[in-house]
Protein backbone atom coordinates (compact mmCIF):
# COMPACT_ATOMS: atom_id res chain seq x y z
CA UNK A 1 0.00 0.00 0.00
CA UNK A 2 1.50 3.78 -0.84
CA UNK A 3 1.88 6.71 1.79
CA UNK A 4 -1.71 7.76 2.27
CA UNK A 5 -3.00 11.73 1.48
CA UNK A 6 -3.96 14.16 3.81
CA UNK A 7 -7.48 13.97 2.92
CA UNK A 8 -7.78 10.10 3.63
CA UNK A 9 -6.15 10.97 7.11
CA UNK A 10 -8.46 13.67 8.07
CA UNK A 11 -11.36 11.64 6.44
CA UNK A 12 -10.26 8.80 8.78
CA UNK A 13 -9.86 10.98 12.00
CA UNK A 14 -13.36 11.89 11.45
CA UNK A 15 -14.72 8.32 10.82
CA UNK A 16 -15.63 8.70 7.14
CA UNK A 17 -13.94 6.02 6.09
CA UNK A 18 -15.69 2.29 5.64
CA UNK A 19 -14.38 0.34 7.87
CA UNK A 20 -12.49 -1.85 5.41
CA UNK A 21 -10.27 1.13 4.14
CA UNK A 22 -10.45 2.36 8.21
CA UNK A 23 -8.25 -0.76 8.95
CA UNK A 24 -6.34 -0.67 5.91
CA UNK A 25 -5.03 2.77 7.42
CA UNK A 26 -4.77 1.71 11.04
CA UNK A 27 -2.61 -1.12 9.64
CA UNK A 28 0.04 0.96 7.56
CA UNK A 29 0.09 4.33 9.99
CA UNK A 30 1.36 0.88 12.77
CA UNK A 31 4.19 0.17 10.17
CA UNK A 32 4.93 3.66 8.29
CA UNK A 33 6.83 5.85 10.85
CA UNK A 34 6.12 9.09 7.91
CA UNK A 35 2.16 8.54 7.98
CA UNK A 36 2.08 7.80 11.70
CA UNK A 37 4.12 11.30 12.00
CA UNK A 38 1.16 12.85 9.80
CA UNK A 39 -1.74 10.80 11.19
CA UNK A 40 -0.27 12.46 14.56
CA UNK A 41 0.42 16.10 13.12
CA UNK A 42 -3.17 16.55 11.86
CA UNK A 43 -4.86 15.14 14.97
CA UNK A 44 -2.85 17.77 16.91
CA UNK A 45 -3.79 20.19 14.74
CA UNK A 46 -7.46 19.35 15.31
CA UNK A 47 -6.92 19.79 18.60
CA UNK A 48 -5.34 22.69 18.28
CA UNK A 49 -8.28 24.08 16.39
CA UNK A 50 -11.42 23.02 19.34
CA UNK A 51 -9.29 24.90 22.18
CA UNK A 52 -9.19 28.16 20.05
CA UNK A 53 -12.28 27.71 19.47
CA UNK A 54 -13.02 27.88 22.89
CA UNK A 55 -10.91 30.54 24.03
CA UNK A 56 -12.12 32.89 26.31
CA UNK A 57 -11.93 36.03 23.79
CA UNK A 58 -13.78 33.72 21.31
CA UNK A 59 -17.67 35.45 20.67
CA UNK A 60 -20.42 33.27 20.95
CA UNK A 61 -21.35 31.46 17.92
CA UNK A 62 -24.19 33.82 16.46
CA UNK A 63 -26.58 30.82 15.93
CA UNK A 64 -26.60 30.34 19.60
CA UNK A 65 -27.87 33.88 20.47
CA UNK A 66 -29.69 35.36 17.82
CA UNK A 67 -33.40 35.30 18.61
CA UNK A 68 -35.90 33.30 16.26
CA UNK A 69 -36.64 34.61 13.14
CA UNK A 70 -40.05 35.99 12.96
CA UNK A 71 -43.06 33.32 11.55
CA UNK A 72 -40.23 30.07 12.46
CA UNK A 73 -40.75 28.05 15.43
CA UNK A 74 -38.36 27.53 18.20
CA UNK A 75 -38.91 23.89 18.46
CA UNK A 76 -35.76 23.45 20.46
CA UNK A 77 -36.37 25.99 22.93
CA UNK A 78 -40.01 24.80 23.16
CA UNK A 79 -39.18 21.29 24.02
CA UNK A 80 -36.35 22.14 26.49
CA UNK A 81 -39.72 24.97 27.90
CA UNK A 82 -41.63 21.69 27.92
CA UNK A 83 -39.14 18.94 29.82
CA UNK A 84 -38.50 21.60 32.17
CA UNK A 85 -41.83 22.25 33.41
CA UNK A 86 -41.95 17.90 33.59
CA UNK A 87 -39.43 17.93 35.75
CA UNK A 88 -40.18 20.87 37.80
CA UNK A 89 -44.02 19.39 38.21
CA UNK A 90 -42.77 16.43 38.79
CA UNK A 91 -40.35 17.74 41.00
CA UNK A 92 -43.04 19.31 43.13
CA UNK A 93 -45.68 16.55 43.10
CA UNK A 94 -42.78 13.50 43.76
CA UNK A 95 -40.47 15.21 46.37
CA UNK A 96 -41.82 19.12 47.53
CA UNK A 97 -45.22 18.64 48.40
CA UNK A 98 -45.27 15.45 50.03
CA UNK A 99 -42.09 16.60 52.18
CA UNK A 100 -44.34 20.12 52.83
CA UNK A 101 -47.51 18.00 53.82
CA UNK A 102 -45.45 16.28 56.35
CA UNK A 103 -43.71 19.18 57.84
CA UNK A 104 -47.13 20.61 58.02
CA UNK A 105 -48.61 17.20 59.94
CA UNK A 106 -45.21 17.46 62.40
CA UNK A 107 -45.75 21.35 62.87
CA UNK A 108 -43.95 23.03 60.58
CA UNK A 109 -45.86 25.04 57.81
CA UNK A 110 -44.83 28.14 56.16
CA UNK A 111 -47.21 30.23 57.65
CA UNK A 112 -46.50 29.63 61.66
CA UNK A 113 -42.91 29.54 61.25
CA UNK A 114 -41.71 31.39 58.59
CA UNK A 115 -43.88 34.20 58.74
CA UNK A 116 -44.24 34.50 62.01
CA UNK A 117 -40.86 33.71 63.49
CA UNK A 118 -38.74 35.67 60.59
CA UNK A 119 -41.50 38.76 59.99
CA UNK A 120 -43.49 39.01 62.85
CA UNK A 121 -40.63 39.09 65.61
CA UNK A 122 -41.39 40.15 68.66
CA UNK A 123 -38.42 42.63 68.66
CA UNK A 124 -40.01 45.10 66.50
CA UNK A 125 -43.19 46.25 65.30
CA UNK A 126 -42.45 47.07 62.47
CA UNK A 127 -41.76 44.23 60.80
CA UNK A 128 -45.35 43.86 58.98
CA UNK A 129 -44.57 46.93 57.05
CA UNK A 130 -41.03 45.64 56.53
CA UNK A 131 -42.20 42.67 55.40
CA UNK A 132 -44.16 44.32 52.41
CA UNK A 133 -41.40 45.99 51.17
CA UNK A 134 -39.24 42.68 51.28
CA UNK A 135 -41.24 41.07 49.27
CA UNK A 136 -41.88 43.92 46.93
CA UNK A 137 -37.85 44.41 47.04
CA UNK A 138 -37.21 40.60 46.18
CA UNK A 139 -39.78 40.44 42.93
CA UNK A 140 -38.53 43.56 41.35
CA UNK A 141 -34.41 42.23 42.10
CA UNK A 142 -35.74 38.68 40.30
CA UNK A 143 -37.41 40.65 37.46
CA UNK A 144 -34.92 42.53 36.78
CA UNK A 145 -32.07 39.37 36.76
CA UNK A 146 -35.04 37.75 34.17
CA UNK A 147 -35.17 40.36 32.17
CA UNK A 148 -31.50 40.40 32.20
CA UNK A 149 -31.15 36.68 31.66
CA UNK A 150 -33.55 37.01 28.57
CA UNK A 151 -32.96 40.43 27.13
CA UNK A 152 -32.25 38.93 23.56
CA UNK A 153 -35.61 37.07 23.71
CA UNK A 154 -37.33 40.25 24.16
CA UNK A 155 -37.86 40.61 20.86
CA UNK A 156 -41.64 41.34 20.70
CA UNK A 157 -43.70 43.46 22.28
CA UNK A 158 -46.33 40.87 23.22
CA UNK A 159 -43.42 39.01 25.11
CA UNK A 160 -42.16 41.49 26.95
CA UNK A 161 -45.92 42.89 28.12
CA UNK A 162 -46.71 39.03 28.98
CA UNK A 163 -43.49 38.56 31.15
CA UNK A 164 -43.97 41.93 33.02
CA UNK A 165 -47.93 41.35 33.51
CA UNK A 166 -46.84 38.15 35.58
CA UNK A 167 -44.70 39.75 37.64
CA UNK A 168 -46.67 42.63 38.52
CA UNK A 169 -49.75 40.17 39.11
CA UNK A 170 -47.38 38.09 41.77
CA UNK A 171 -46.24 41.34 43.26
CA UNK A 172 -50.04 42.73 43.88
CA UNK A 173 -50.64 39.51 45.18
CA UNK A 174 -52.29 40.28 49.25
CA UNK A 175 -49.77 38.37 51.99
CA UNK A 176 -51.57 35.84 53.52
CA UNK A 177 -52.66 37.09 56.89
CA UNK A 178 -51.76 35.96 60.45
CA UNK A 179 -53.61 36.58 63.72
CA UNK A 180 -50.57 36.80 66.18
CA UNK A 181 -50.55 38.24 69.77
CA UNK A 182 -46.65 40.26 70.23
CA UNK A 183 -45.28 41.07 73.41
CA UNK A 184 -42.33 42.46 74.85
CA UNK A 185 -40.75 41.71 78.13
CA UNK A 186 -39.53 45.05 80.15
CA UNK A 187 -37.45 42.97 80.95
CA UNK A 188 -39.71 39.81 82.17
CA UNK A 189 -42.99 38.88 80.79
CA UNK A 190 -45.83 36.97 82.87
CA UNK A 191 -49.27 35.47 81.55
CA UNK A 192 -51.57 34.91 84.69
CA UNK A 193 -53.24 32.49 85.98
CA UNK A 194 -56.78 32.86 84.64
CA UNK A 195 -55.97 34.96 81.47
CA UNK A 196 -56.45 33.30 78.15
CA UNK A 197 -54.47 34.23 75.26
CA UNK A 198 -57.50 33.33 72.17
CA UNK A 199 -54.37 33.77 69.19
CA UNK A 200 -51.21 32.37 68.91
CA UNK A 201 -48.43 34.49 71.19
CA UNK A 202 -44.95 35.86 70.37
CA UNK A 203 -43.27 36.68 73.58
CA UNK A 204 -39.44 38.06 73.56
CA UNK A 205 -38.19 38.55 76.85
CA UNK A 206 -35.42 37.88 79.36
CA UNK A 207 -37.70 35.89 81.44
CA UNK A 208 -40.95 34.41 80.55
CA UNK A 209 -43.45 32.82 82.59
CA UNK A 210 -47.07 31.18 81.09
CA UNK A 211 -49.57 30.79 83.78
CA UNK A 212 -52.28 31.06 81.47
CA UNK A 213 -53.83 29.99 78.39
CA UNK A 214 -52.63 30.21 74.68
CA UNK A 215 -55.44 29.39 72.44
CA UNK A 216 -52.52 28.96 69.55
CA UNK A 217 -48.50 28.24 69.31
CA UNK A 218 -46.20 29.61 71.52
CA UNK A 219 -43.05 31.72 69.84
CA UNK A 220 -40.41 32.51 72.36
CA UNK A 221 -36.90 33.84 72.45
CA UNK A 222 -35.77 33.82 76.39
CA UNK A 223 -33.47 33.20 78.46
CA UNK A 224 -35.66 31.32 80.84
CA UNK A 225 -38.78 29.49 79.60
CA UNK A 226 -41.35 28.20 82.39
CA UNK A 227 -44.96 26.83 80.81
CA UNK A 228 -47.14 26.77 84.02
CA UNK A 229 -50.57 26.51 82.33
CA UNK A 230 -52.38 25.31 79.23
CA UNK A 231 -50.72 25.94 75.50
CA UNK A 232 -53.26 24.26 72.90
CA UNK A 233 -50.67 25.08 70.19
CA UNK A 234 -47.04 23.73 69.79
CA UNK A 235 -44.29 25.56 71.42
CA UNK A 236 -41.21 26.89 69.47
CA UNK A 237 -38.45 28.24 71.49
CA UNK A 238 -35.32 28.67 71.73
CA UNK A 239 -33.10 29.50 74.69
CA UNK A 240 -30.95 28.92 78.17
CA UNK A 241 -33.17 27.27 80.26
CA UNK A 242 -37.06 25.84 79.32
CA UNK A 243 -39.12 24.02 81.39
CA UNK A 244 -42.70 22.82 80.68
CA UNK A 245 -44.78 22.30 83.78
CA UNK A 246 -48.00 22.46 82.29
CA UNK A 247 -50.60 20.64 79.27
CA UNK A 248 -49.37 21.45 75.32
CA UNK A 249 -51.41 19.72 72.95
CA UNK A 250 -49.30 20.05 70.06
CA UNK A 251 -45.61 19.69 69.92
CA UNK A 252 -42.77 21.16 71.57
CA UNK A 253 -39.95 21.94 69.40
CA UNK A 254 -37.26 23.74 71.33
CA UNK A 255 -33.52 24.78 71.04
CA UNK A 256 -31.66 25.56 74.41
CA UNK A 257 -28.99 24.94 76.79
CA UNK A 258 -31.80 22.86 79.01
CA UNK A 259 -34.97 21.11 78.37
CA UNK A 260 -36.75 20.00 81.07
CA UNK A 261 -40.58 18.40 80.78
CA UNK A 262 -42.15 17.01 83.83
CA UNK A 263 -45.78 17.87 82.10
CA UNK A 264 -48.03 16.35 79.76
CA UNK A 265 -47.04 17.12 75.49
CA UNK A 266 -49.79 15.98 73.40
CA UNK A 267 -47.97 15.19 70.06
CA UNK A 268 -44.14 14.76 69.71
CA UNK A 269 -41.08 16.64 71.18
CA UNK A 270 -38.07 17.30 68.88
CA UNK A 271 -35.40 18.72 70.94
CA UNK A 272 -31.60 20.09 70.98
CA UNK A 273 -29.88 20.64 74.51
CA UNK A 274 -26.71 20.35 76.15
CA UNK A 275 -28.84 18.71 78.70
CA UNK A 276 -32.84 17.03 78.14
CA UNK A 277 -34.45 15.73 81.78
CA UNK A 278 -38.21 13.89 80.95
CA UNK A 279 -39.34 13.75 84.60
CA UNK A 280 -40.77 10.65 85.73
CA UNK A 281 -44.27 12.68 85.90
CA UNK A 282 -43.42 13.68 82.08
CA UNK A 283 -45.50 12.63 79.65
CA UNK A 284 -44.98 12.84 75.84
CA UNK A 285 -48.07 11.47 73.56
CA UNK A 286 -46.35 11.00 70.53
CA UNK A 287 -42.52 10.44 69.02
CA UNK A 288 -39.65 12.00 70.31
CA UNK A 289 -36.87 12.93 68.87
CA UNK A 290 -33.66 14.08 71.23
CA UNK A 291 -29.88 14.98 70.40
CA UNK A 292 -27.84 16.30 73.57
CA UNK A 293 -24.83 16.05 75.75
CA UNK A 294 -26.63 14.67 79.20
CA UNK A 295 -30.31 12.83 78.37
CA UNK A 296 -32.35 11.48 81.20
CA UNK A 297 -35.30 9.84 80.45
CA UNK A 298 -37.95 8.97 83.10
CA UNK A 299 -41.11 9.58 82.13
CA UNK A 300 -43.39 8.29 79.41
CA UNK A 301 -42.84 8.55 75.31
CA UNK A 302 -46.19 6.99 73.62
CA UNK A 303 -44.12 6.61 70.33
CA UNK A 304 -40.86 5.82 69.00
CA UNK A 305 -37.79 7.52 70.67
CA UNK A 306 -34.94 8.53 68.51
CA UNK A 307 -31.67 10.10 70.64
CA UNK A 308 -28.39 11.16 69.73
CA UNK A 309 -26.51 12.02 72.83
CA UNK A 310 -22.77 11.36 74.64
CA UNK A 311 -24.47 10.25 77.63
CA UNK A 312 -28.20 8.59 78.34
CA UNK A 313 -29.71 7.30 81.61
CA UNK A 314 -33.12 6.16 80.90
CA UNK A 315 -35.12 4.54 83.43
CA UNK A 316 -38.84 5.22 81.98
CA UNK A 317 -41.26 3.70 79.41
CA UNK A 318 -41.20 3.79 75.75
CA UNK A 319 -44.46 2.72 73.92
CA UNK A 320 -42.67 1.82 70.23
CA UNK A 321 -39.20 1.73 69.27
CA UNK A 322 -35.96 2.61 70.82
CA UNK A 323 -32.85 4.11 68.35
CA UNK A 324 -30.19 5.55 70.36
CA UNK A 325 -26.45 6.62 69.38
CA UNK A 326 -23.79 8.06 71.74
CA UNK A 327 -20.86 7.05 73.67
CA UNK A 328 -22.74 5.75 76.76
CA UNK A 329 -26.06 4.08 77.53
CA UNK A 330 -27.32 3.05 80.58
CA UNK A 331 -31.05 1.15 80.87
CA UNK A 332 -32.44 1.36 84.42
CA UNK A 333 -34.26 -1.02 86.63
CA UNK A 334 -37.65 0.46 85.78
CA UNK A 335 -37.33 0.69 82.09
CA UNK A 336 -39.82 -0.83 80.14
CA UNK A 337 -39.78 -0.68 75.72
CA UNK A 338 -42.32 -2.32 73.64
CA UNK A 339 -40.75 -2.00 70.71
CA UNK A 340 -36.96 -3.28 69.71
CA UNK A 341 -34.01 -1.78 71.24
CA UNK A 342 -31.26 -0.43 69.09
CA UNK A 343 -27.86 1.20 70.40
CA UNK A 344 -24.48 2.13 68.17
CA UNK A 345 -21.66 3.46 70.54
CA UNK A 346 -18.49 2.48 70.95
CA UNK A 347 -19.06 0.16 73.97
CA UNK A 348 -22.38 -2.01 74.74
CA UNK A 349 -25.47 -0.51 76.83
CA UNK A 350 -25.64 -1.29 80.20
CA UNK A 351 -28.86 -3.10 81.03
CA UNK A 352 -30.39 -3.30 84.64
CA UNK A 353 -31.65 -7.33 84.70
CA UNK A 354 -34.93 -6.00 85.60
CA UNK A 355 -35.52 -4.16 82.89
CA UNK A 356 -38.71 -5.01 80.91
CA UNK A 357 -37.29 -4.94 76.67
CA UNK A 358 -39.44 -6.05 73.99
CA UNK A 359 -36.86 -8.17 72.51
CA UNK A 360 -32.69 -8.53 73.26
CA UNK A 361 -31.06 -5.19 72.89
CA UNK A 362 -29.00 -4.55 68.96
CA UNK A 363 -25.77 -3.52 69.43
CA UNK A 364 -24.00 -2.05 66.39
CA UNK A 365 -20.44 -1.42 67.59
CA UNK A 366 -19.64 2.25 65.92
CA UNK A 367 -16.12 3.45 65.48
CA UNK A 368 -14.67 6.64 64.37
CA UNK A 369 -13.93 7.17 60.77
CA UNK A 370 -14.75 4.19 57.75
CA UNK A 371 -13.57 0.83 58.66
CA UNK A 372 -10.71 0.45 56.05
CA UNK A 373 -10.27 -3.21 56.55
CA UNK A 374 -13.62 -4.14 55.18
CA UNK A 375 -13.90 -4.90 51.78
CA UNK A 376 -17.00 -3.74 51.52
CA UNK A 377 -15.94 -0.04 52.05
CA UNK A 378 -13.54 -0.49 48.74
CA UNK A 379 -16.79 -1.99 47.02
CA UNK A 380 -18.26 1.00 47.89
CA UNK A 381 -15.93 3.38 46.72
CA UNK A 382 -16.03 1.72 43.50
CA UNK A 383 -19.91 2.03 42.94
CA UNK A 384 -18.74 5.96 44.25
CA UNK A 385 -16.55 5.78 41.18
CA UNK A 386 -18.93 4.31 38.47
CA UNK A 387 -21.85 6.56 39.76
CA UNK A 388 -19.89 9.71 38.95
CA UNK A 389 -18.13 8.21 35.41
CA UNK A 390 -22.20 7.34 34.47
CA UNK A 391 -23.24 11.16 35.23
CA UNK A 392 -20.44 12.17 33.30
CA UNK A 393 -21.36 10.29 30.41
CA UNK A 394 -24.88 11.17 30.35
CA UNK A 395 -23.77 14.89 30.66
CA UNK A 396 -21.11 14.53 27.57
CA UNK A 397 -23.71 13.09 25.48
CA UNK A 398 -26.67 15.68 26.49
CA UNK A 399 -24.53 18.73 26.08
CA UNK A 400 -20.77 18.10 24.71
CA UNK A 401 -19.78 21.67 24.41
CA UNK A 402 -20.96 22.82 27.84
CA UNK A 403 -18.95 19.83 28.86
CA UNK A 404 -15.86 20.72 26.82
CA UNK A 405 -15.80 24.25 27.93
CA UNK A 406 -16.02 23.75 31.96
CA UNK A 407 -12.90 20.80 31.58
CA UNK A 408 -11.46 23.80 29.77
CA UNK A 409 -12.21 26.67 32.41
CA UNK A 410 -10.52 24.27 34.95
CA UNK A 411 -7.23 25.62 33.29
CA UNK A 412 -7.89 29.10 34.93
CA UNK A 413 -6.92 28.17 38.72
CA UNK A 414 -6.93 31.58 40.35
CA UNK A 415 -10.76 32.93 39.10
CA UNK A 416 -11.94 29.35 38.81
CA UNK A 417 -11.06 29.07 43.19
CA UNK A 418 -12.60 32.68 44.06
CA UNK A 419 -15.64 32.51 42.32
CA UNK A 420 -15.92 28.88 43.81
CA UNK A 421 -15.33 29.88 47.49
CA UNK A 422 -17.80 32.41 46.70
CA UNK A 423 -20.75 30.72 45.22
CA UNK A 424 -19.91 27.51 47.35
CA UNK A 425 -21.16 29.93 50.70
CA UNK A 426 -23.20 32.46 49.12
CA UNK A 427 -25.59 30.19 46.78
CA UNK A 428 -26.98 28.06 50.03
CA UNK A 429 -27.85 31.34 51.99
CA UNK A 430 -29.55 33.28 48.90
CA UNK A 431 -31.79 30.07 48.88
CA UNK A 432 -32.32 30.41 52.45
CA UNK A 433 -33.77 34.08 51.85
CA UNK A 434 -35.69 33.55 49.09
CA UNK A 435 -37.88 30.73 51.39
CA UNK A 436 -39.16 33.86 53.48
CA UNK A 437 -40.04 35.83 50.82
CA UNK A 438 -43.30 35.61 48.31
CA UNK A 439 -41.06 34.00 46.38
CA UNK A 440 -41.77 30.83 48.55
CA UNK A 441 -40.12 27.72 49.69
CA UNK A 442 -40.66 26.08 46.34
CA UNK A 443 -38.38 28.27 44.70
CA UNK A 444 -35.61 28.12 47.72
CA UNK A 445 -35.48 24.13 47.68
CA UNK A 446 -35.08 23.96 43.93
CA UNK A 447 -32.26 25.91 44.04
CA UNK A 448 -31.02 23.65 46.77
CA UNK A 449 -31.29 21.35 44.46
CA UNK A 450 -29.47 22.54 41.64
CA UNK A 451 -27.19 23.54 44.10
CA UNK A 452 -26.51 19.91 45.15
CA UNK A 453 -26.58 18.63 41.19
CA UNK A 454 -23.28 21.60 40.73
CA UNK A 455 -21.70 20.26 43.79
CA UNK A 456 -21.75 16.24 42.63
CA UNK A 457 -20.92 17.34 39.49
CA UNK A 458 -17.45 19.00 40.15
CA UNK A 459 -15.69 15.95 40.11
CA UNK A 460 -16.70 15.03 36.76
CA UNK A 461 -15.24 18.59 35.46
CA UNK A 462 -12.02 18.35 37.26
CA UNK A 463 -11.82 14.75 36.60
CA UNK A 464 -11.93 15.24 33.10
CA UNK A 465 -9.47 18.09 33.08
CA UNK A 466 -6.61 15.88 35.49
CA UNK A 467 -7.51 13.01 32.88
CA UNK A 468 -6.39 15.13 29.64
CA UNK A 469 -3.57 16.60 32.02
CA UNK A 470 -2.14 13.39 32.21
CA UNK A 471 -2.79 11.83 29.09
CA UNK A 472 -2.76 14.86 26.47
CA UNK A 473 -5.15 16.12 24.88
CA UNK A 474 -7.28 13.93 22.64
CA UNK A 475 -10.13 14.00 20.18
CA UNK A 476 -13.16 12.15 19.93
CA UNK A 477 -15.72 10.51 22.82
CA UNK A 478 -13.63 7.83 23.38
CA UNK A 479 -10.79 9.36 24.26
CA UNK A 480 -12.66 11.81 26.77
CA UNK A 481 -14.48 9.09 28.37
CA UNK A 482 -10.58 7.70 28.51
CA UNK A 483 -9.69 10.25 30.54
CA UNK A 484 -12.71 11.12 32.35
CA UNK A 485 -12.28 7.95 33.82
CA UNK A 486 -8.58 7.92 34.83
CA UNK A 487 -9.35 11.58 36.41
CA UNK A 488 -11.67 10.47 38.69
CA UNK A 489 -10.11 7.04 39.97
CA UNK A 490 -7.27 9.44 40.73
CA UNK A 491 -9.98 11.61 42.91
CA UNK A 492 -11.39 8.62 44.48
CA UNK A 493 -7.87 7.27 45.45
CA UNK A 494 -6.56 10.86 46.79
CA UNK A 495 -9.70 10.76 48.77
CA UNK A 496 -9.26 7.31 50.60
CA UNK A 497 -6.36 9.29 51.70
CA UNK A 498 -7.12 10.12 55.56
CA UNK A 499 -6.54 13.65 56.39
CA UNK A 500 -5.77 14.12 53.03
CA UNK A 501 -9.37 13.15 51.37
CA UNK A 502 -11.13 15.88 53.22
CA UNK A 503 -8.32 18.31 51.60
CA UNK A 504 -8.82 17.10 48.22
CA UNK A 505 -13.13 17.21 48.04
CA UNK A 506 -12.67 20.61 49.16
CA UNK A 507 -10.31 21.52 46.56
CA UNK A 508 -12.51 19.85 43.69
CA UNK A 509 -15.68 21.16 44.55
CA UNK A 510 -14.49 24.79 45.08
CA UNK A 511 -12.05 24.56 41.60
CA UNK A 512 -15.08 22.51 39.64
CA UNK A 513 -17.77 24.99 41.26
CA UNK A 514 -15.71 28.00 40.12
CA UNK A 515 -15.20 26.56 36.70
CA UNK A 516 -18.74 26.06 36.23
CA UNK A 517 -19.78 29.29 37.45
CA UNK A 518 -17.19 31.15 34.83
CA UNK A 519 -18.24 29.14 31.70
CA UNK A 520 -22.18 29.92 32.82
CA UNK A 521 -21.16 33.49 32.90
CA UNK A 522 -19.56 33.68 29.59
CA UNK A 523 -22.74 31.76 28.02
CA UNK A 524 -24.78 34.74 29.36
CA UNK A 525 -22.30 37.31 28.55
CA UNK A 526 -23.71 39.62 26.10
CA UNK A 527 -20.80 39.23 23.08
CA UNK A 528 -20.86 42.13 20.10
CA UNK A 529 -19.15 41.36 17.07
CA UNK A 530 -16.85 43.70 16.33
CA UNK A 531 -17.92 46.68 13.87
CA UNK A 532 -17.18 46.43 10.04
CA UNK A 533 -14.12 48.87 9.00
Amino acid sequence: MNHFDEMTVLLYLEGQLDAARAQEVKAHAASCAACRALLGALESEGVWLRESLGAEDESVPARLIAPPERGSAPWGWLTALGLGAGGAYTLWTGFIEPWQAQAAQAGFTQGNLLTMLFFSSSFWKGWDAMRSAMEFTAMAILGLIVMWLLRRRFRRATTFAVVMAAALCAVALPPPAAATDTEHGHPNYTLAAGQEVKTDLIVAADRTVIDGDVDGDLITWSRSVTVNGHVKGDILGGGELVTVNGTVDGNVRATCQTLAITGTVGKNVMAWAGNFNLDRKGKIGGTATVGGEDVDLDGHVGGDLLAFFKTLDFNGSVGGNFRAQGRSLTIGPGAEIAGTTKFKGPNPPDVAPSAKLGGPVEFIRHERGPDRTSPRYYWHQVLLWGAGFVFGLVLLLIAPGFFYDVANACKKVGPTSGLGVLFLLALPVAAILVCVTIVGIPVGITALFLYAIAIYSTQVFVGAWLGEKILGAGVGFGPTLGRLALGLAIIRLLRLIPYLGALVAAVVVIWGLGALVLTLYRYMRPQFAPAAA
